[in-house]
């Protein structure tokens, strides 16, 4: 990817989807105003509610971030607020900080482009990739994300259930069977009109890694995306997963930090 179309899709991803002020998920809710995009979700936690986009510059910066912050500290939510690399000012990370945030995790966007053929990958006999379309493959891929992350899911059941329920065009479940046991998962996400579509969950169980089950994840939701005409996939990517995504094509556009604000007595 040449350093012009990099730039080009950084700016398509800004306008379609960073930007975008339309959610179809009736759980969720959009406000924007002059200079800021928010969605705010079912719930006070700061997954549920974002800071999209703002416009900040230097002599504006400490103004919106005193005003996001009052905001959610209004409504009793805290709230998400991701620094890209290309946002200004520089040290708007930093900032933040400042201001009582604090970093959930550094990220890096990455983007693949679709027209790009994916390597051939073999899995073991018996193993393979099958779509979700009932709740026992809901719960199974629950289940892998349960023993990767070490964390209760039954949140991330509920809110895949219901957005499967809700929103079934924009939303494919994959759940990778060795000898009928569910050894990975992953999902989806359509960016209708955008033609963008994100990745999420790639988790393998240890046991089973290194034996092709992410590259067959990622192979089999790119075919969901080419079957929608979508241009382009994006993942935002930690340390692990980033070496296999760019092994597979996939080229980064931008460091993310993901910062959090909560509110006094907000968990």
């Amino acid at each position: 990817m040449s350093a012009s179309s990099s730039s080009d899709i950084l700016a398509r991803f800004e306008k379609l989807v960073r930007r975008r002020a339309v959610s179809s998920d009736p759980a969720w809710r959009m406000e924007s105003g002059e200079g800021f995009l928010r969605a705010l979700g079912p719930s006070p936690s700061p997954f549920d509610n974002s800071l999209c986009w703002a416009h900040t510059d230097e002599e504006n910066v400490e103004a919106v971030i005193a005003a996001q912050m009052a905001y959610f500290r209004s409504l009793g939510r805290a709230f998400m607020w991701k620094v890209y690399t290309q946002d200004s000012p520089s040290d708007l990370e930093t900032r933040l900080l400042r201001a009582g945030f604090e970093v959930q995790a550094h990220v890096t966007l990455v983007v693949l482009d679709t027209a790009r053929s994916q390597p051939a990958t073999a899995l073991p006999p018996g193993v393979e990739i099958r779509r979700v379309d009932d709740a026992t493959g809901l719960a199974a891929a629950m289940k892998v994300q349960e023993v990767v992350w070490s964390q209760d899911c039954q949140w991330l059941h509920d809110a895949l259930k219901e957005e499967l329920r809700t929103q079934p065009d924009t939303l494919s479940i994959f759940v990778g069977w060795s000898e009928g046991r569910p050894v990975c998962s992953s999902w989806i996400r359509i960016e209708e009109g955008a033609r963008f579509a994100s990745l999420w969950g790639g988790s393998v169980l240890p046991d089973f890694r290194g034996r092709g089950f992410y590259r067959a994840m990622v192979a089999a939701r790119a075919e969901v995306a080419r079957q929608r005409d979508i241009a382009h996939l994006y993942v935002e990517a930690g340390d692990m997963s980033r070496p296999i995504l760019e092994r597979l094509g996939f080229q980064a556009l931008s460091q993310v930090a993901k910062c959090i604000y909560r509110p006094p007595g907000v968990a």
